[in-house]
């Protein structure tokens, strides 16, 4: 009888064993089937962070509010816009070395992650504020402003101690308005055996020193404004830049806009 009871336990035991492997086979079955899709998704995710971050990667010379700002676009999938704005000698759509910029900017960002825009005013910076028309760069909306603030047509019209007070007060406008745009300031090109405007010019880097503004110094890229050997980036008259000197000016642009991944055609 004893042995009779031990065999029939042992049998239950083996029963018991049994159905607790096939249970716990039919899980890991179950959930092998629900990892694929698990799996994908992830791995998506994972690419466009990656893809995110090459493009971050990009900004490593914009002020800091304007890397947030893009980071922000990219979660949430809207282009980030840079406005180019000033006198006419930055260029228009079609002249100049805007048109090489914005090719090159759309080009390496992509089109669906950065908005590229043009406004300029045939004006000096005191006829603007006059006519209060920094509200049409306000309209704009950007997030990040190349700004030329009018140092070549203020030359021999507006003090350079004006000029700057007109580039706060202008930078102040647009800001009221949208208080995270962020600003980066150029001069216009050189000029060619010029007194006084070399001076503006370098009175306008220091004030970006001193108000902690990014400044492009293109002017570095650029032959010395005393020597014949500039005149090579000019048009016959000397009016404004050739398709040389476009070329010098948008290149050192991009190649700080872009981290230097982004070389002018």
């Amino acid at each position: 009888m004893k042995i009779f009871l031990t065999s029939l336990l042992g049998v239950g035991f083996l029963v018991v064993l049994y159905l607790g492997q096939s249970h716990w086979n039919q899980q890991l079955q179950a959930s092998a089937k629900s990892k694929p899709d698990h799996q994908s998704s992830t791995s998506t995710i994972d690419i466009k962070n990656t893809a995110d971050q090459e493009l971050l990667k990009l900004t490593n010379n914009w002020p800091a509010s304007a890397v947030d700002q893009f980071k922000q676009s990219l979660q949430e999938d809207k282009p980030f816009t840079i406005l180019f704005t000033g006198s006419p000698a930055i260029g228009s759509e079609t002249e100049g070395s805007f048109p090489l910029i914005k090719e090159q900017l759309i080009k390496t960002f992509g089109e669906d992650h950065i908005h590229v825009e043009l406004k300029t005013f045939d004006s000096t910076s005191t006829q603007l504020l006059y006519q209060k028309k920094q509200a049409e760069i306000v309209s704009v909306n950007a997030d990040l402003i190349i700004f030329e603030p009018f140092i070549l047509m203020n030359n021999g019209e507006v003090l350079i101690k004006d000029t700057l007070k007109n580039t706060t007060k202008i930078i102040e406008d647009i800001q009221a308005n949208k208080p995270e745009t962020s600003f980066i300031l150029q001069p216009a090109y050189p000029l060619y055996q010029a007194k006084i405007y070399p001076r503006q010019v370098a009175e306008l880097k220091k004030y970006a020193q001193d108000h902690e503004l990014p400044y492009l110094d293109h002017w570095s890229s650029w032959p010395d404004s005393n020597k014949a050997e500039l005149k090579d980036y000019f048009q016959p008259d000397l009016s404004t830049p050739n398709e040389k000197g476009n070329q010098v000016w948008s290149q050192y642009i991009l190649q700080f806009l872009t981290n230097g991944a982004s070389e002018s055609e």
